[in-house]
Parts: structure tokens; C-alpha cells; sequence
């Protein structure tokens, strides 16, 4: 019998406020002449894209399932699910997951609520945006605003969403094999909004001080024997971008991708990078089972701490930004990444990040993530 693999593609979009990270101590020497981050905020008056859906579920008139699943042939759509800044339910979420995706406290009791979906489709496969906020009373024009900019990428990207149609119920687990080939790809774009501690517009609402996308790619390079056992391999590689807005700079970017509760049936081969402080690039080489893979990523006078464990089974890093410096001020990628083995059934993965951003001894921008936990078929 054939096989038929169907890979979502995933984003998750997170929203902070409010939580603690490391602080400076002094108000820190900045060049005032250098040009600052950009302005961001939600514009009222913009005119939303006829293919933006929107589907209010505290609308008693709304369906979520009828709404999001009437999209046949070559319908332009893309589907915004909420209800009002509240959470939404496991059940509600069901129809557009492949996988299983779990938001979890960390350590820090820090956990993030899921208050939106956003989906789309091209060339047969399900696009799930996944919308979150640390905070109860998530503005829902906040999270729209972002939403439609993911959108507008995402069907400038897709060909206008113009392909055949299946339905989302389609990519239930039931319709994925066990067991996948080698060069499997599974792919998550998560995107977070932090939010200034102490800094508010004239409405209330807390001014954005900047956003963490992170797209995570998960390879399986195949099968392998290690230590006289049978295992699969699976790469995982994290790009994740800080943008700082609204005057704020980027001063700290922390991230840790663990397969920690899932030992001993997974272990942690490798990863990188290695804590860096001079030099032009970051180097990350990942070994272990097959032949390694290797990749560098621009310094720019950004230092990495890198506080991983083997043993213990997570990689994590600590990025420092100079203030004052064009790297602070504008976008920069940071891209690290860990190999794993998996022993049987589904291969796990968690995911936290934190971000500082920093604008004056008055106002800063402290987010953390709590953890968001993918499950994927494997063995």
C-alpha cells in the first residue's frame, strides 16, 4: 500500500506583557543622532482585505467549523478566529491540527493563553496561524493587526491562496502514516508581540516594543543505529528574528529548544551555537548518527551565551544586543539549532523564548513565553 504523508505548516503568534527577564542596572549610553526603531501600531482607519475572514465565536451567529471549512475550489480566503481576546478551547482548536501542539507554564509558572486561529491553504495543505497572549484581556485589535500582516505575507507568498482547496479535516491525525520517510520536513513559524512593562497609548492599551518571529524547520535525516539501539534522527534549526518598533531597542533575546521530559527515549546529540563573543559569525555544527551539518550566522557585535546541556537534553542561548548600535535598533536573525534521536512513536519537541527591549530607564519591554511543546509522527 502507498503511503501519503501530509506536512502542515504551522505559525503561532504569542503575546507579552508584563513578564520578567534580566534588567540593566543604569541607563545605558545611547547614540541619540542614530535613526530609531520604527513606529507600530493597530491603524483603525486601514481597510482589512476582502480575503480576510474574520469570525467572531461570542457572535452566537458564527460557526466555527461551518465558517472555516466552506472554502471549495479556488477560494481567496484567510480564515481569523477569535473570541474577543478570550481564550479558545481544545475542542474549537481540533479541526485545524496536525500534530499536536500543547502551551505549557515553565519553570517561571509563565504560561501563554491561545486567543486566536488564523488558516489558510495552497496547494492542498492547511496553513494554521496560532494567535497567543500572556495576558487575560488581549487587545483583539492588537492581535488583528498583526494577523493581517501575517496574512498579506502569507498570500503574497502563496499565489493569492489560489490553488485546490481540501478540507481542513482532511489533515486530521488519523490521515497521517505512523511511521515517515527520511528528508521529512515538518515546519512551525511562531511569532510573538511583546509589549512595553510600563509605557501606554492614550486608550490604555500598553505600546508594542517589538516582535520575535521564529520559523522552525524539523528534518528527519533518517534511521541509525547508536549505542546498539535503533533510533531515528531529527534536526531542528530555529531562525528567529527580533524586530524592535516604537523607539525601543533590542538589549536581550533568549531562546531554549529542549527535548528535556521526553529523556530517555530521546536524547540530545548536538548543537549550537557555542558561546561566541568575538569574531564575525556564529558557527553551528550539528553531529552525530550521520554527517553533520553546518551553518554560520552574522556576529554583528551581538555576543551568545550558551548555557546548554547534553546530559539533560536542551540547547539554550542568551543573546546580548549593544545598545545604541544599528543592530539593536533594526532586525537580526539568529539562527540555532540541536540533533536529536528518537526511540518510538511520535518525536517531541519544546519551545521558549524571552525577549528584552529597551527604550529608557522608564520604559522597557519584557516578554516570556512560557512553553509550547510540538508533537510530530516519527517511528
Amino acid at each position: 500500500m502507498k503511503k501519503i504523508l501530509l506536512i502542515p505548516t504551522l505559525l503561532v503568534t504569542l503575546v507579552f506583557n508584563g513578564a520578567t527577564t534580566t534588567t540593566a542596572s543604569a541607563d545605558p549610553v545611547i547614540d541619540e543622532q542614530s535613526h530609531s526603531s520604527p513606529s507600530w501600531s493597530p491603524n483603525a482607519s486601514a481597510q482589512t482585505p476582502t480575503w480576510f475572514k474574520e469570525i467572531n465565536l461570542n457572535n452566537s451567529n458564527s460557526s466555527f467549523k461551518d465558517n472555516t471549512l466552506n472554502n471549495e475550489g479556488s477560494s481567496i480566503q484567510y480564515n481569523f478566529v477569535h473570541k474577543e481576546g478570550n481564550q479558545l478551547s481544545e475542542k474549537e482548536l481540533l479541526p485545524f491540527i496536525t500534530g499536536e501542539i500543547e502551551v505549557l507554564e515553565d519553570e517561571n509558572n509563565h504560561k501563554s493563553h491561545l486567543v486566536a486561529i488564523g488558516t489558510s491553504n495552497s496547494n492542498g495543505q492547511t496553513q494554521t496561524d496560532f494567535y497567543f497572549s500572556n495576558i487575560k484581556d488581549a487587545p483583539i485589535s492588537d492581535i488583528k493587526e498583526y494577523a493581517t500582516e501575517v496574512a498579506q505575507k502569507n498570500y503574497n507568498a502563496n499565489e493569492n491562496f489560489k490553488q485546490d482547496y481540501t478540507s481542513i479535516n482532511s489533515y486530521s491525525n488519523n490521515a497521517i502514516v505512523a511511521a515517515v520517510p527520511s528528508g521529512t520536513n515538518y515546519i512551525d513559524t511562531f511569532h510573538w508581540i511583546i509589549y512595553s512593562d510600563q509605557e501606554k497609548l492614550t486608550n490604555g492599551n500598553f505600546v508594542v516594543a517589538g516582535f520575535i518571529d521564529s520559523t522552525v524547520t524539523y528534518t528527519k535525516q533518517g534511521t541509525a543505529t547508536i549505542n546498539s539501539k535503533n533510533v531515528s534522527v531529527w534536526d531542528m534549526k530555529a531562525s528567529t528574528q527580533t524586530r524592535p518598533v516604537n523607539s525601543y531597542q533590542t538589549r536581550q533575546i533568549a531562546s531554549r529548544h529542549t527535548i528535556e521530559p521526553y529523556v530517555p527515549d530521546q536524547r540530545l546529540l548536538s548543537y549550537g551555537p557555542t558561546t561566541t563573543k568575538t569574531g564575525s559569525n556564529f558557527s553551528v555544527s550539528l553531529t552525530g548518527g550521520f554527517p553533520s551539518i553546518s551553518w554560520n550566522f552574522s556576529r554583528d557585535s551581538v555576543d551568545v551565551t550558551d548555557t546548554g546541556s547534553l546530559s539533560t537534553g536542551y540547547g539554550k542561548w542568551t543573546f546580548d544586543f549593544p545598545l545604541g548600535k544599528t543592530v539593536a535598533k533594526g532586525s537580526f536573525l539568529m539562527e540555532p539549532g540541536i540533533r536529536i534521536t528518537n526511540e518510538t512513536g511520535m518525536v517531541k519537541f519544546q519551545h521558549s523564548h524571552s525577549g528584552y527591549y529597551y527604550k529608557n530607564l522608564s520604559y522597557q519591554g519584557n516578554g516570556v513565553s512560557g512553553l509550547v511543546s510540538r508533537s510530530f509522527n516519527d517511528l
